[in-house]
């Protein structure tokens, strides 16, 4: 959704992340929270905000053990998936790799970590939580456009390949 910030800026919605997100909920039954109307408060600004009130309150009442902040980047930017990971403080070496090797076995490659994206405000809250990884999750524009679907498909099944893994993972 597009947002005015408190500066007065605004901000262009980021196409296809809400669909990235209710795919998943659909096919894995993972939990998604979708921030749908401006607030005039963009939540991933280090600010306190109902959004990131809720969403620590959910986290802990269901024992949510992963969080991934999806996000959409510019098609001008030099990666096709970044990981923001406070510099790899906030989610277990393991899953950061697990999660890298879902998508180069889709084909996807320019994986960075940290650069530019280190993890917004949204990362930063649930670092804070004990027993639980966060991930800020920026995917590049060219994966999210209506009118290449292949390109799509390359993000959902990565991301696909990942939830079994980790399903796996903590179910042992």
């Amino acid at each position: 959704m597009k947002q005015i910030r408190e500066d007065g800026f605004i901000k262009l919605g980021e196409p296809l992340t809400k669909a990235i997100a209710l795919y998943l909920n659909k096919h894995f039954n993972v939990n998604c929270m979708i921030k749908i109307k401006d607030t005039g408060v963009d939540s991933n600004r280090d600010n306190q905000d109902e959004f990131k009130t809720e969403l620590i309150r959910f986290i802990k009442d269901n024992n949510i053990k992963l969080v991934i902040d999806l996000h959409g980047a510019k098609k001008d930017r030099e990666f096709d998936i970044e990981f923001g990971t406070l510099n790899n403080l906030s989610a277990d070496y393991s899953i950061i790799k697990e999660l890298e090797e879902a998508f180069t076995e889709n084909g996807i490659k320019r994986i960075t970590h940290n650069d530019p994206f280190k993890g917004g405000a949204i990362t930063q809250y649930v670092y804070g939580l004990e027993d639980v990884d966060v991930i800020q999750l920026e995917i590049n524009g060219k994966y999210r456009e209506y009118n290449d679907i292949e390109n799509f498909e390359k993000i959902c099944q990565s991301l696909d390949n990942f939830i079994k893994q980790y399903n796996e993972y903590i179910n042992r």
